[in-house]
């Protein structure tokens, strides 16, 4: 992913530059990338389609064929050849808004490494004393609302020996009623002089208050300290809350970037938590409502172009996604549920757009061009894919059989007359015949069969 990553960091950071908002440079970022997927999207729009209006055909096939799945085989692949079809061209084209999408994840929570000229070292030392500092806190904190403060009350006013009694108590083994489990894994798990730096920073006089700050579940929370990617938005609370004084704990130029970084959206901070008690818990509602919206409208356009669609277990699901999201976006800072309201708000305007401008009569008319265009290409270049397919099927099946002779080859040829008779109500038309007419009807369909035999097998043909 940091391959796609770099490149869409880049267009992350030049929309930054260009207006110096991050809220308004996420819009810009959206847009763009939902654009350049939107030939794919076009693309599988009418590939559905196209399959959607095959499928009475596909079903006719299936009940004439029902004991017979080679031919049934052959015949389905006849029919994608001829309307220029492909049953796997809608499903190839999801992926590649996948990739992207996973790709813009690191793009999207990680501004100061992609957007920032912060040394990227230095922001990654700073994120991991992040993490590191709020697991020695929370663990802390669950001990009876205690504080380091109040363990520290008897370690004296040297720093050096604070941090030392600190670290004792930490990682004092008392059996099963180790009180700060999580605390001295991670103690015991980093090397001296990160130990030291860890707990040195903790135990200073000048930084009482450190720990109340990082529990605070306004600025903190367990599930986004445990977020590869998530966390790093977190340190701009260094910044704006606590009146800025522990933003000296992290490397000047990290110091810097965060300052001159406009983190906001319409007056929100970005790197908050969203609260109910607060406007920030707009965001996550209506990031929901927004992907709620699209799925109805989805759905709506989908049963009216294929009123036989059964959404059985599906649907359920598809609501109870945005619902889901609701609940995760009070857990993650604010700039995740905007960036979701701006996906959201363009998957409504997309489906619209595909709906609207490439409706199922459009689409008729796009694919009956396409076939001539196909035809055409044909003459040209050759056989299609699915025609090529259709052949390599033939001789895999000639193959396996034993070689017909010319009787067993005219029989089957005027089975298969037959086939087309019954389905073009043939029998009709044979009660008009006289007999004399019949039987100049089956001899001529004969010597065409016996023609195209000879035709096929290089053998000299002569009309009775």
């Amino acid at each position: 992913m940091n391959i796609l990553a770099t490149p869409l960091g880049l267009l992350m950071k030049g929309c930054y530059l260009l207006v110096k908002n991050y809220g308004i440079a996420l819009l810009l970022f959206t847009v763009l990338t939902r654009l350049i997927t939107l030939p794919v999207n076009i693309k599988q729009q009418i590939s559905t389609q196209k399959m959607t209006m095959l499928q009475p055909e596909i079903e006719k096939l299936k009940k004439k064929y029902a004991k017979n799945q080679e031919k049934l085989n052959e015949e389905t692949m006849k029919l994608y050849a001829e309307h220029n079809a492909n049953p796997m061209a809608s499903c190839l084209p999801m992926l590649i808004p996948l990739v992207l999408l996973w790709a813009m994840i690191p793009v999207v929570y990680k501004p100061l490494t992609y957007i920032t000229d912060a040394n990227n070292d230095n922001i990654k030392t700073d994120e991991a004393f992040m993490r590191n500092a709020y697991t020695i806190c929370a663990e802390v904190d669950k001990q009876e609302d205690r504080t380091i403060e109040s363990l520290l009350a008897d370690a004296g006013e040297d720093d050096e020996q604070r941090a030392e009694k600190l670290g004792e108590l930490l990682v004092e083994d008392k059996g099963d009623d180790t009180p700060f489990p999580n605390s001295k894994k991670l103690i015991e798990s980093l090397s001296e002089s990160e130990k030291e730096d860890l707990l040195g920073t903790l135990a200073k006089k000048e930084n009482e208050g450190l720990d109340t700050f990082m529990t605070d579940p306004d600025n903190f929370t367990e599930n986004m300290m445990r977020n590869t990617y998530g966390s790093e938005a977190l340190m701009f609370n260094f910044h704006t809350k606590g009146d800025g004084k522990f933003l000296k704990l992290l490397h000047g130029d990290v110091q810097n970037a965060i300052k001159e970084f406009d983190y906001t959206a319409f007056g929100l901070d970005l790197g908050r938590i969203p609260s109910k008690s607060n406007a920030t818990a707009a965001i996550p509602i209506i990031s929901c409502v927004l992907q709620l919206v699209t799925t109805v409208i989805s759905q709506i356009f989908s049963k009216k172009n294929n009123p036989d669609m059964k959404m059985g277990a599906m649907l359920p699901m598809l609501i109870l996604m945005p619902i889901f999201s609701l609940y995760i976006g009070f857990k993650f800072p604010c700039a995740l549920g905007l960036y979701w309201i701006y996906s959201s708000a363009w998957a409504v305007i997309q489906v619209l757009f595909l709906n609207i401008f490439y409706s199922p009569a459009k689409i008729k008319e796009l694919a009956a061009k396409d076939a001539e265009k196909a035809k055409a290409k044909r003459k040209k270049k050759g056989p299609s894919f699915m025609e090529k397919a259709l052949e390599v099927s033939r001789e895999q099946a000639k193959a396996n059989q034993p070689k017909k002779s010319s009787d067993e080859e005219v029989a089957e040829y005027e089975s298969e007359s037959d086939d087309d008779d019954n389905d073009n109500d043939d029998d009709d038309d044979d009660r008009k015949l006289s007999k004399a007419e019949r039987n100049a009807r089956d001899r001529k369909k004969l010597n065409e069969a016996r023609k195209r035999y000879a035709e096929k097998y290089g053998d000299e043909y002569t009309e009775d």
